[in-house]
């Protein structure tokens, strides 16, 4: 007779616990040993989505099996929210960390009017990791700048799921600017090439881009005060993604694929 161990199943949070039934669907993550299986309420192919998990608090397991067919299971709980739906122009308040941030309405679109200010801050001469930990840069590794000078490489930023216009580090019901969303707020404004004049904190759309740099893959902080970078969530093969640039001299926004490892600020679109 051969006696084999129970599996050693460990089961933390790669996703936010908090979310809203308007939330985009999103992979399960953090189940240890590598190889397992999610289930419960709005489970389907390791994939959750709250619209149809529905309001209320649910339960959500791993469970691996080994090679001698022993199982073991983890869970965790998510907790699913209606949405506030606010109008555009109105305090958006971040379920996840209480986090306000004000918002405008630019044609047919709804943004964020400042940068995203979520996860917790690590020093700017570290990577960002896919670590379970959601994490930040802010400007000389002060806390007191997050929210302005907030700083994202872009693997972290979305979630290290290269899908378009996935919700990323965005709240519940917003997501990573597309390219298309980009090009659609530009053509309010003619086009790119007449966009960083009106967009930036010294124009008149309300989207108030402030100059606060960037940190740069040399892990230097870059461009304070006289340029400021933002994400697509649009990739550009397997080592860049698409972002843009506004400066203090130039009416326009520049658009050109940008290392990932860079951290460039973050401005969330509504779904």
């Amino acid at each position: 007779m051969n006696i084999s161990s129970l599996p050693v199943v460990t089961y933390t949070f790669c996703n936010d616990s908090n979310t809203t039934t308007n939330a985009k669907p999103f992979k399960l993550k953090g189940g240890i040993p590598l190889g397992g299986t999610y289930s419960g309420a709005g489970v389907a192919g390791g994939i959750f989505n709250p619209a149809i998990a529905g309001v209320g608090i649910h339960q959500i397991t791993y469970t691996y099996t080994n090679v001698a067919l022993c199982s073991a299971s983890a869970h965790l709980f998510l907790h699913i929210l209606n949405p506030s739906n606010l109008p555009c122009g109105s305090p958006l308040t971040d379920i996840r960390d209480n986090k306000v941030y004000p918002t405008v309405q630019i044609g047919s679109q709804c943004w964020m009017a400042a940068n995203l200010n979520y996860g917790t801050l690590i020093p700017g001469n570290t990577s960002q990791r896919d670590n379970c930990v959601w994490e930040k840069y802010c400007f000389n590794d002060v806390a007191a700048n997050c929210g302005q000078q907030t700083y994202y490489q872009w693997d972290e930023l979305m979630q290290y799921d290269e899908a378009v216009s996935t919700q990323g580090f965005c709240p519940p019901g917003w997501h990573v600017p597309t390219e298309a969303d980009w090009n659609t707020l530009f053509a309010n404004y003619i086009s790119n090439g007449f966009a960083g004049s009106p967009l930036k904190y010294s124009g008149f759309s309300g989207f108030n881009a402030i100059l606060s740099g960037a940190r740069h893959l040399n892990k230097n902080w870059d461009y304070q005060g006289f340029a400021t970078f933002f994400w697509s969530s649009t990739s550009h093969g397997i080592n860049k993604a698409w972002a843009h640039g506004m400066n203090d001299i130039d009416p326009s926004v520049s658009i050109y694929p940008s290392f990932r490892d860079n951290a460039f600020s973050v401005r969330c679109v509504h779904d």
